[in-house]
């Protein structure tokens, strides 16, 4: 499992090395709709592979570092990434953008790797994939609420079917039942972190539109990178860091850089060419990677977990279609 791990992660760096180095350098090539729509769904299936393999690294990182370890060396990893462009574009930072450069590090990627590191510790990982679908659902939510967003009549629809398969899969046991008394509460965190990405991606989407996608995730990641850093050497992360756990520290560093660091400027660009609900599609796909790498690695999978995924998925659907 973690061989295909790394092989899924360095072919996501390869492959996205290349559409970066043509970001900005030949925008003709996306003012063709059909070009736009095409590229924007070719990140996306990228950005589905990179995020569906984060649940099952995290589950195997549990045995040897704890879950704050994990969620502050996934961000420090990510921020570090982008220290160069930080430094060569410092005079380039727009100080007056400072606070939606916070709130955007904050909500979408620092608390989030917090509560995926707490959740992956309790439930399976492709339960925590599924649960991630429930993003779109919030984007749209917090738009209309605090963004000024249209809400349409079927995309009504579609959050109600996506709010039950969503009720499904917290209530959902790994042995086939349905019952309140078998809810698991660090479930919700997956939808507490859902909810943040919402806010995150219209945040992102109203008042950071326009910003080259590099420095837009360096400037972001690299302002919660920091008190990563402080957090993580508070603890006894160093007296952790031995032969045994050094395999999970190499694919918690690729997390971070590649799963993080470069999946942000791919999500960046995406929401930047299309719009917040399209761009949060990805966790459309994310559920069948994180799924598939679950049953590989002998998760239990259950029909009800299917049968809840089919609904949201039903749902963001309807909350996409035109």
């Amino acid at each position: 499992m973690k061989i295909k791990s790394t092989f899924s992660l360095i072919l996501s760096l390869s492959i996205t090395n290349s559409i970066i180095k043509k970001t900005y350098v030949n925008k003709n090539t996306f003012t063709n709709p059909e070009n736009r729509t095409l590229i924007s769904w070719l990140l996306l299936s990228i950005l589905a592979i990179m995020w569906g393999s984060s649940f099952i690294i995290i589950k195997k990182s549990l045995d040897a570092f704890t879950p704050v370890q994990i969620g502050t060396v996934r961000i420090l990893a990510a921020g570090l990434v982008f220290l160069p462009w930080i430094i060569s574009s410092r005079k380039q930072f727009p100080k007056e953008k400072t606070k939606y450069f916070l709130a955007s590090g904050l909500l979408g990627y620092f608390l989030p790797a917090f509560l995926f590191a707490f959740a992956g510790s309790k439930i399976n990982s492709s339960l925590s994939g599924t649960l991630n679908s429930a993003t779109p659902l919030f984007v749209l939510i917090v738009g209309a609420i605090f963004f000024q967003q249209i809400i349409k009549r079927w995309q009504v629809a579609g959050l109600i079917l996506g709010f039950v398969g969503s009720l499904i899969l917290v209530l959902s046991s790994s042995k086939d039942g349905l019952s309140i008394s078998q809810l698991n509460p660090y479930a919700l965190l997956i939808i507490l972190a859902s909810l943040m990405y919402g806010f995150n991606v219209n945040i992102v989407g109203k008042h950071l539109s326009g910003i080259n996608p590099v420095l837009l995730s360096g400037w972001t990641l690299f302002s919660v990178a920091i008190i990563s850093a402080i957090i993580l050497f508070s603890t006894d992360f160093v007296s952790r860091i031995n032969s045994d756990t050094m395999q999970p520290l190499i694919m918690l560093l690729l997390l971070g850089a590649i799963n993080s660091g470069i999946a942000a400027i791919i999500f960046n660009y995406v929401l930047q060419i299309s719009s917040p609900v399209f761009a949060s599609s990805v966790t459309y796909l994310i559920p069948v990677v994180a799924t598939l790498m679950g049953f590989i690695d002998g998760e239990s999978i259950s029909f009800l977990h299917y049968f809840g995924m089919t609904i949201i998925l039903v749902g963001v659907y309807l909350i996409n279609k035109k």
